[in-house]
């Protein structure tokens, strides 16, 4: 559970999973769109320095442990991803296909990725998908957080898009 009273990007992370009125998807004109290395992202909503962004990962793909320097975030679960913060597996995919009385047990698990924060992701082989609910801090003009990286990069593609933003 997210709690609103920690800090900005929560607030906002609580606000936007909770209150019912972000019923549209406002993909933004400039940067709605990134493609990369069997990864696919839609900017879902971005005011100011905040945005949320949706991730369909192909079956397998592996996104290798990295940081965002410039962005706080909550990496929301929501199909077939095995997350990892610091070298240690937070979420599993494998857990979270389990039901309890016909009910999937694990919706919106949430991981903190503040600054600097080494993560990474497995989807798994049905593929995977999340939302990243970021804030963008230092002034940093929102776009992908594809392309505010540091760490190993996915392939050439990754490392041409993250080099032209």
């Amino acid at each position: 559970m997210i709690d609103p009273n920690q800090d900005k990007l929560s607030h906002f992370a609580h606000w936007y999973l909770t209150s019912g009125e972000v019923d549209k998807v406002y993909t933004p004109m400039k940067n709605g769109l990134v493609f990369i290395e069997g990864v696919s992202g839609i900017v879902l909503y971005r005011v100011k320095s905040f945005q949320v962004e949706l991730f369909i990962c192909q079956p397998n793909c592996v996104i290798p442990q990295h940081t965002h320097p410039d962005v706080d975030s909550y990496e929301c679960f929501l199909y077939g991803m095995k997350f990892t913060h610091s070298g240690e597996t937070i979420i599993d995919h494998e857990e979270a296909f389990k039901e309890e009385n016909g009910f999937p047990i694990n919706l919106y698990q949430t991981i903190r990725v503040r600054p600097n924060d080494p993560h990474g992701g497995t989807a798994s082989d049905k593929g995977g998908a999340f939302i990243s609910i970021q804030h963008w801090l230092n002034d940093v003009e929102p776009t992908h957080v594809s392309s505010n990286w540091d760490g190993n990069y996915m392939g050439k593609e990754h490392l041409k898009q993250a080099n032209t933003k």
